[in-house]
């Protein structure tokens, strides 16, 4: 049985775009390993904070999870035409808490979604560009809802099974 991971950086509509996701990947007889990171309450990563207080346990705990799975969804709103604060931290706080920073997403198969209130593409663009900075291996076909624009089913369970088969290599 293949394993996924979804990171969520919400606890609103991108957070019932990730739940509807984890239904779907179960589904496909996927396990999901499903992370809100809005729940972990991340301090702000600077590196006065690193050097007061080192890296917090949640941030050792998050790592452990992402280097233990090579295939995710990562599905976040789009902030401004960018990600939200709360990934961007998360994944500062990940390359620090890891031997090479690249480590946690290195060669990983990452598939993104967004539910957006406005266009959203520039979103997935934003996290387009961290995530393969971050050495992983984005899938070309991204999921985009919108209030108007529900989730396509059929593409989403592509996804699945294309993250699916290529953790499996």
């Amino acid at each position: 049985m293949s394993k996924i991971g979804i990171l969520v950086a919400s606890s609103n509509n991108n957070q019932k775009l990730a739940l509807k996701l984890q239904e779907l990947a179960l589904k496909e007889n996927c396990e999901v390993e499903l992370i809100n990171l809005v729940d972990l309450r991340l301090p702000l990563y600077s590196t006065i904070e690193e050097e007061e207080n080192g890296i917090p346990e949640a941030v050792l705990d998050l790592a452990t999870k992402i280097l233990d799975l090579k295939a995710f969804i990562i599905v976040a709103p789009e902030y401004n035409g960018v990600m939200p604060p709360v990934l961007n931290n998360a994944m500062a706080w990940t390359s620090r808490a890891t031997k090479d920073w690249r480590d946690a997403f290195n060669d990983k198969i990452v598939g993104l979604a967004t539910h957006s209130g406005g266009g959203g593409a520039k979103g997935l663009q934003a996290m387009r560009i961290q995530f393969q900075h971050l050495g992983a291996n984005i899938l070309a076909r991204e999921l985009l809802t919108t209030y108007e624009k529900p989730l396509n089913e059929e593409t989403a369970i592509g996804m699945i099974q294309a993250l699916s088969r290529l953790s499996k290599v």
